[in-house]
């Protein structure tokens, strides 16, 4: 019996040995084949990116001619829109200046004549002597 156990367990492990074996190179192998593939879908991937690349260069120089070409028709166009606001500003700038320089006038000689008054010992009128009130329009 014993000699048996020996014969049938010597039996066994050159079969264990080879399956182990063969595990080993068949994971290998599917290793390699797997970084194989790898390798090709990434050189795959490249070649895409390269063509597209290519593709692409004078798709996108056509785009920032034409946005070129638009931004020169924008300014085209601007120019006489900013002239004519450079005209109306110049003009409601006119007018204000004008006003301007009414109101300083209006305000001096209000500034005199309440300085005459001051000086002559009579009182200011009442509108000019209430300040919490608003202008008066």
């Amino acid at each position: 019996m014993g000699s048996e156990d020996q014969t049938g367990s010597s039996a066994e492990q050159p079969g264990a040995d080879q399956q182990d074996t063969n595990g080993r190179s068949s994971r290998r192998e599917q290793a390699a084949r797997a970084r194989e593939l790898g390798e090709r879908w990434i050189g795959q991937l490249q070649e895409m990116i390269d063509q597209a690349g290519r593709q692409a260069g004078p798709v996108l120089r056509d785009v920032a001619a034409k946005a070129a070409e638009l931004a020169a028709v924008a300014a085209e166009n601007a120019g006489p829109v900013a002239h004519k606001a450079a005209s109306v500003t110049e003009h409601v700038g006119d007018r204000l200046a004008a006003r301007s320089k009414d109101l300083a006038a209006d305000l001096r000689r209000a500034a005199e004549a309440a300085r005459a008054q001051a000086a002559q010992g009579a009182e200011p009128p009442a509108e000019e002597s209430r300040p919490d009130e608003g202008p008066k329009a």
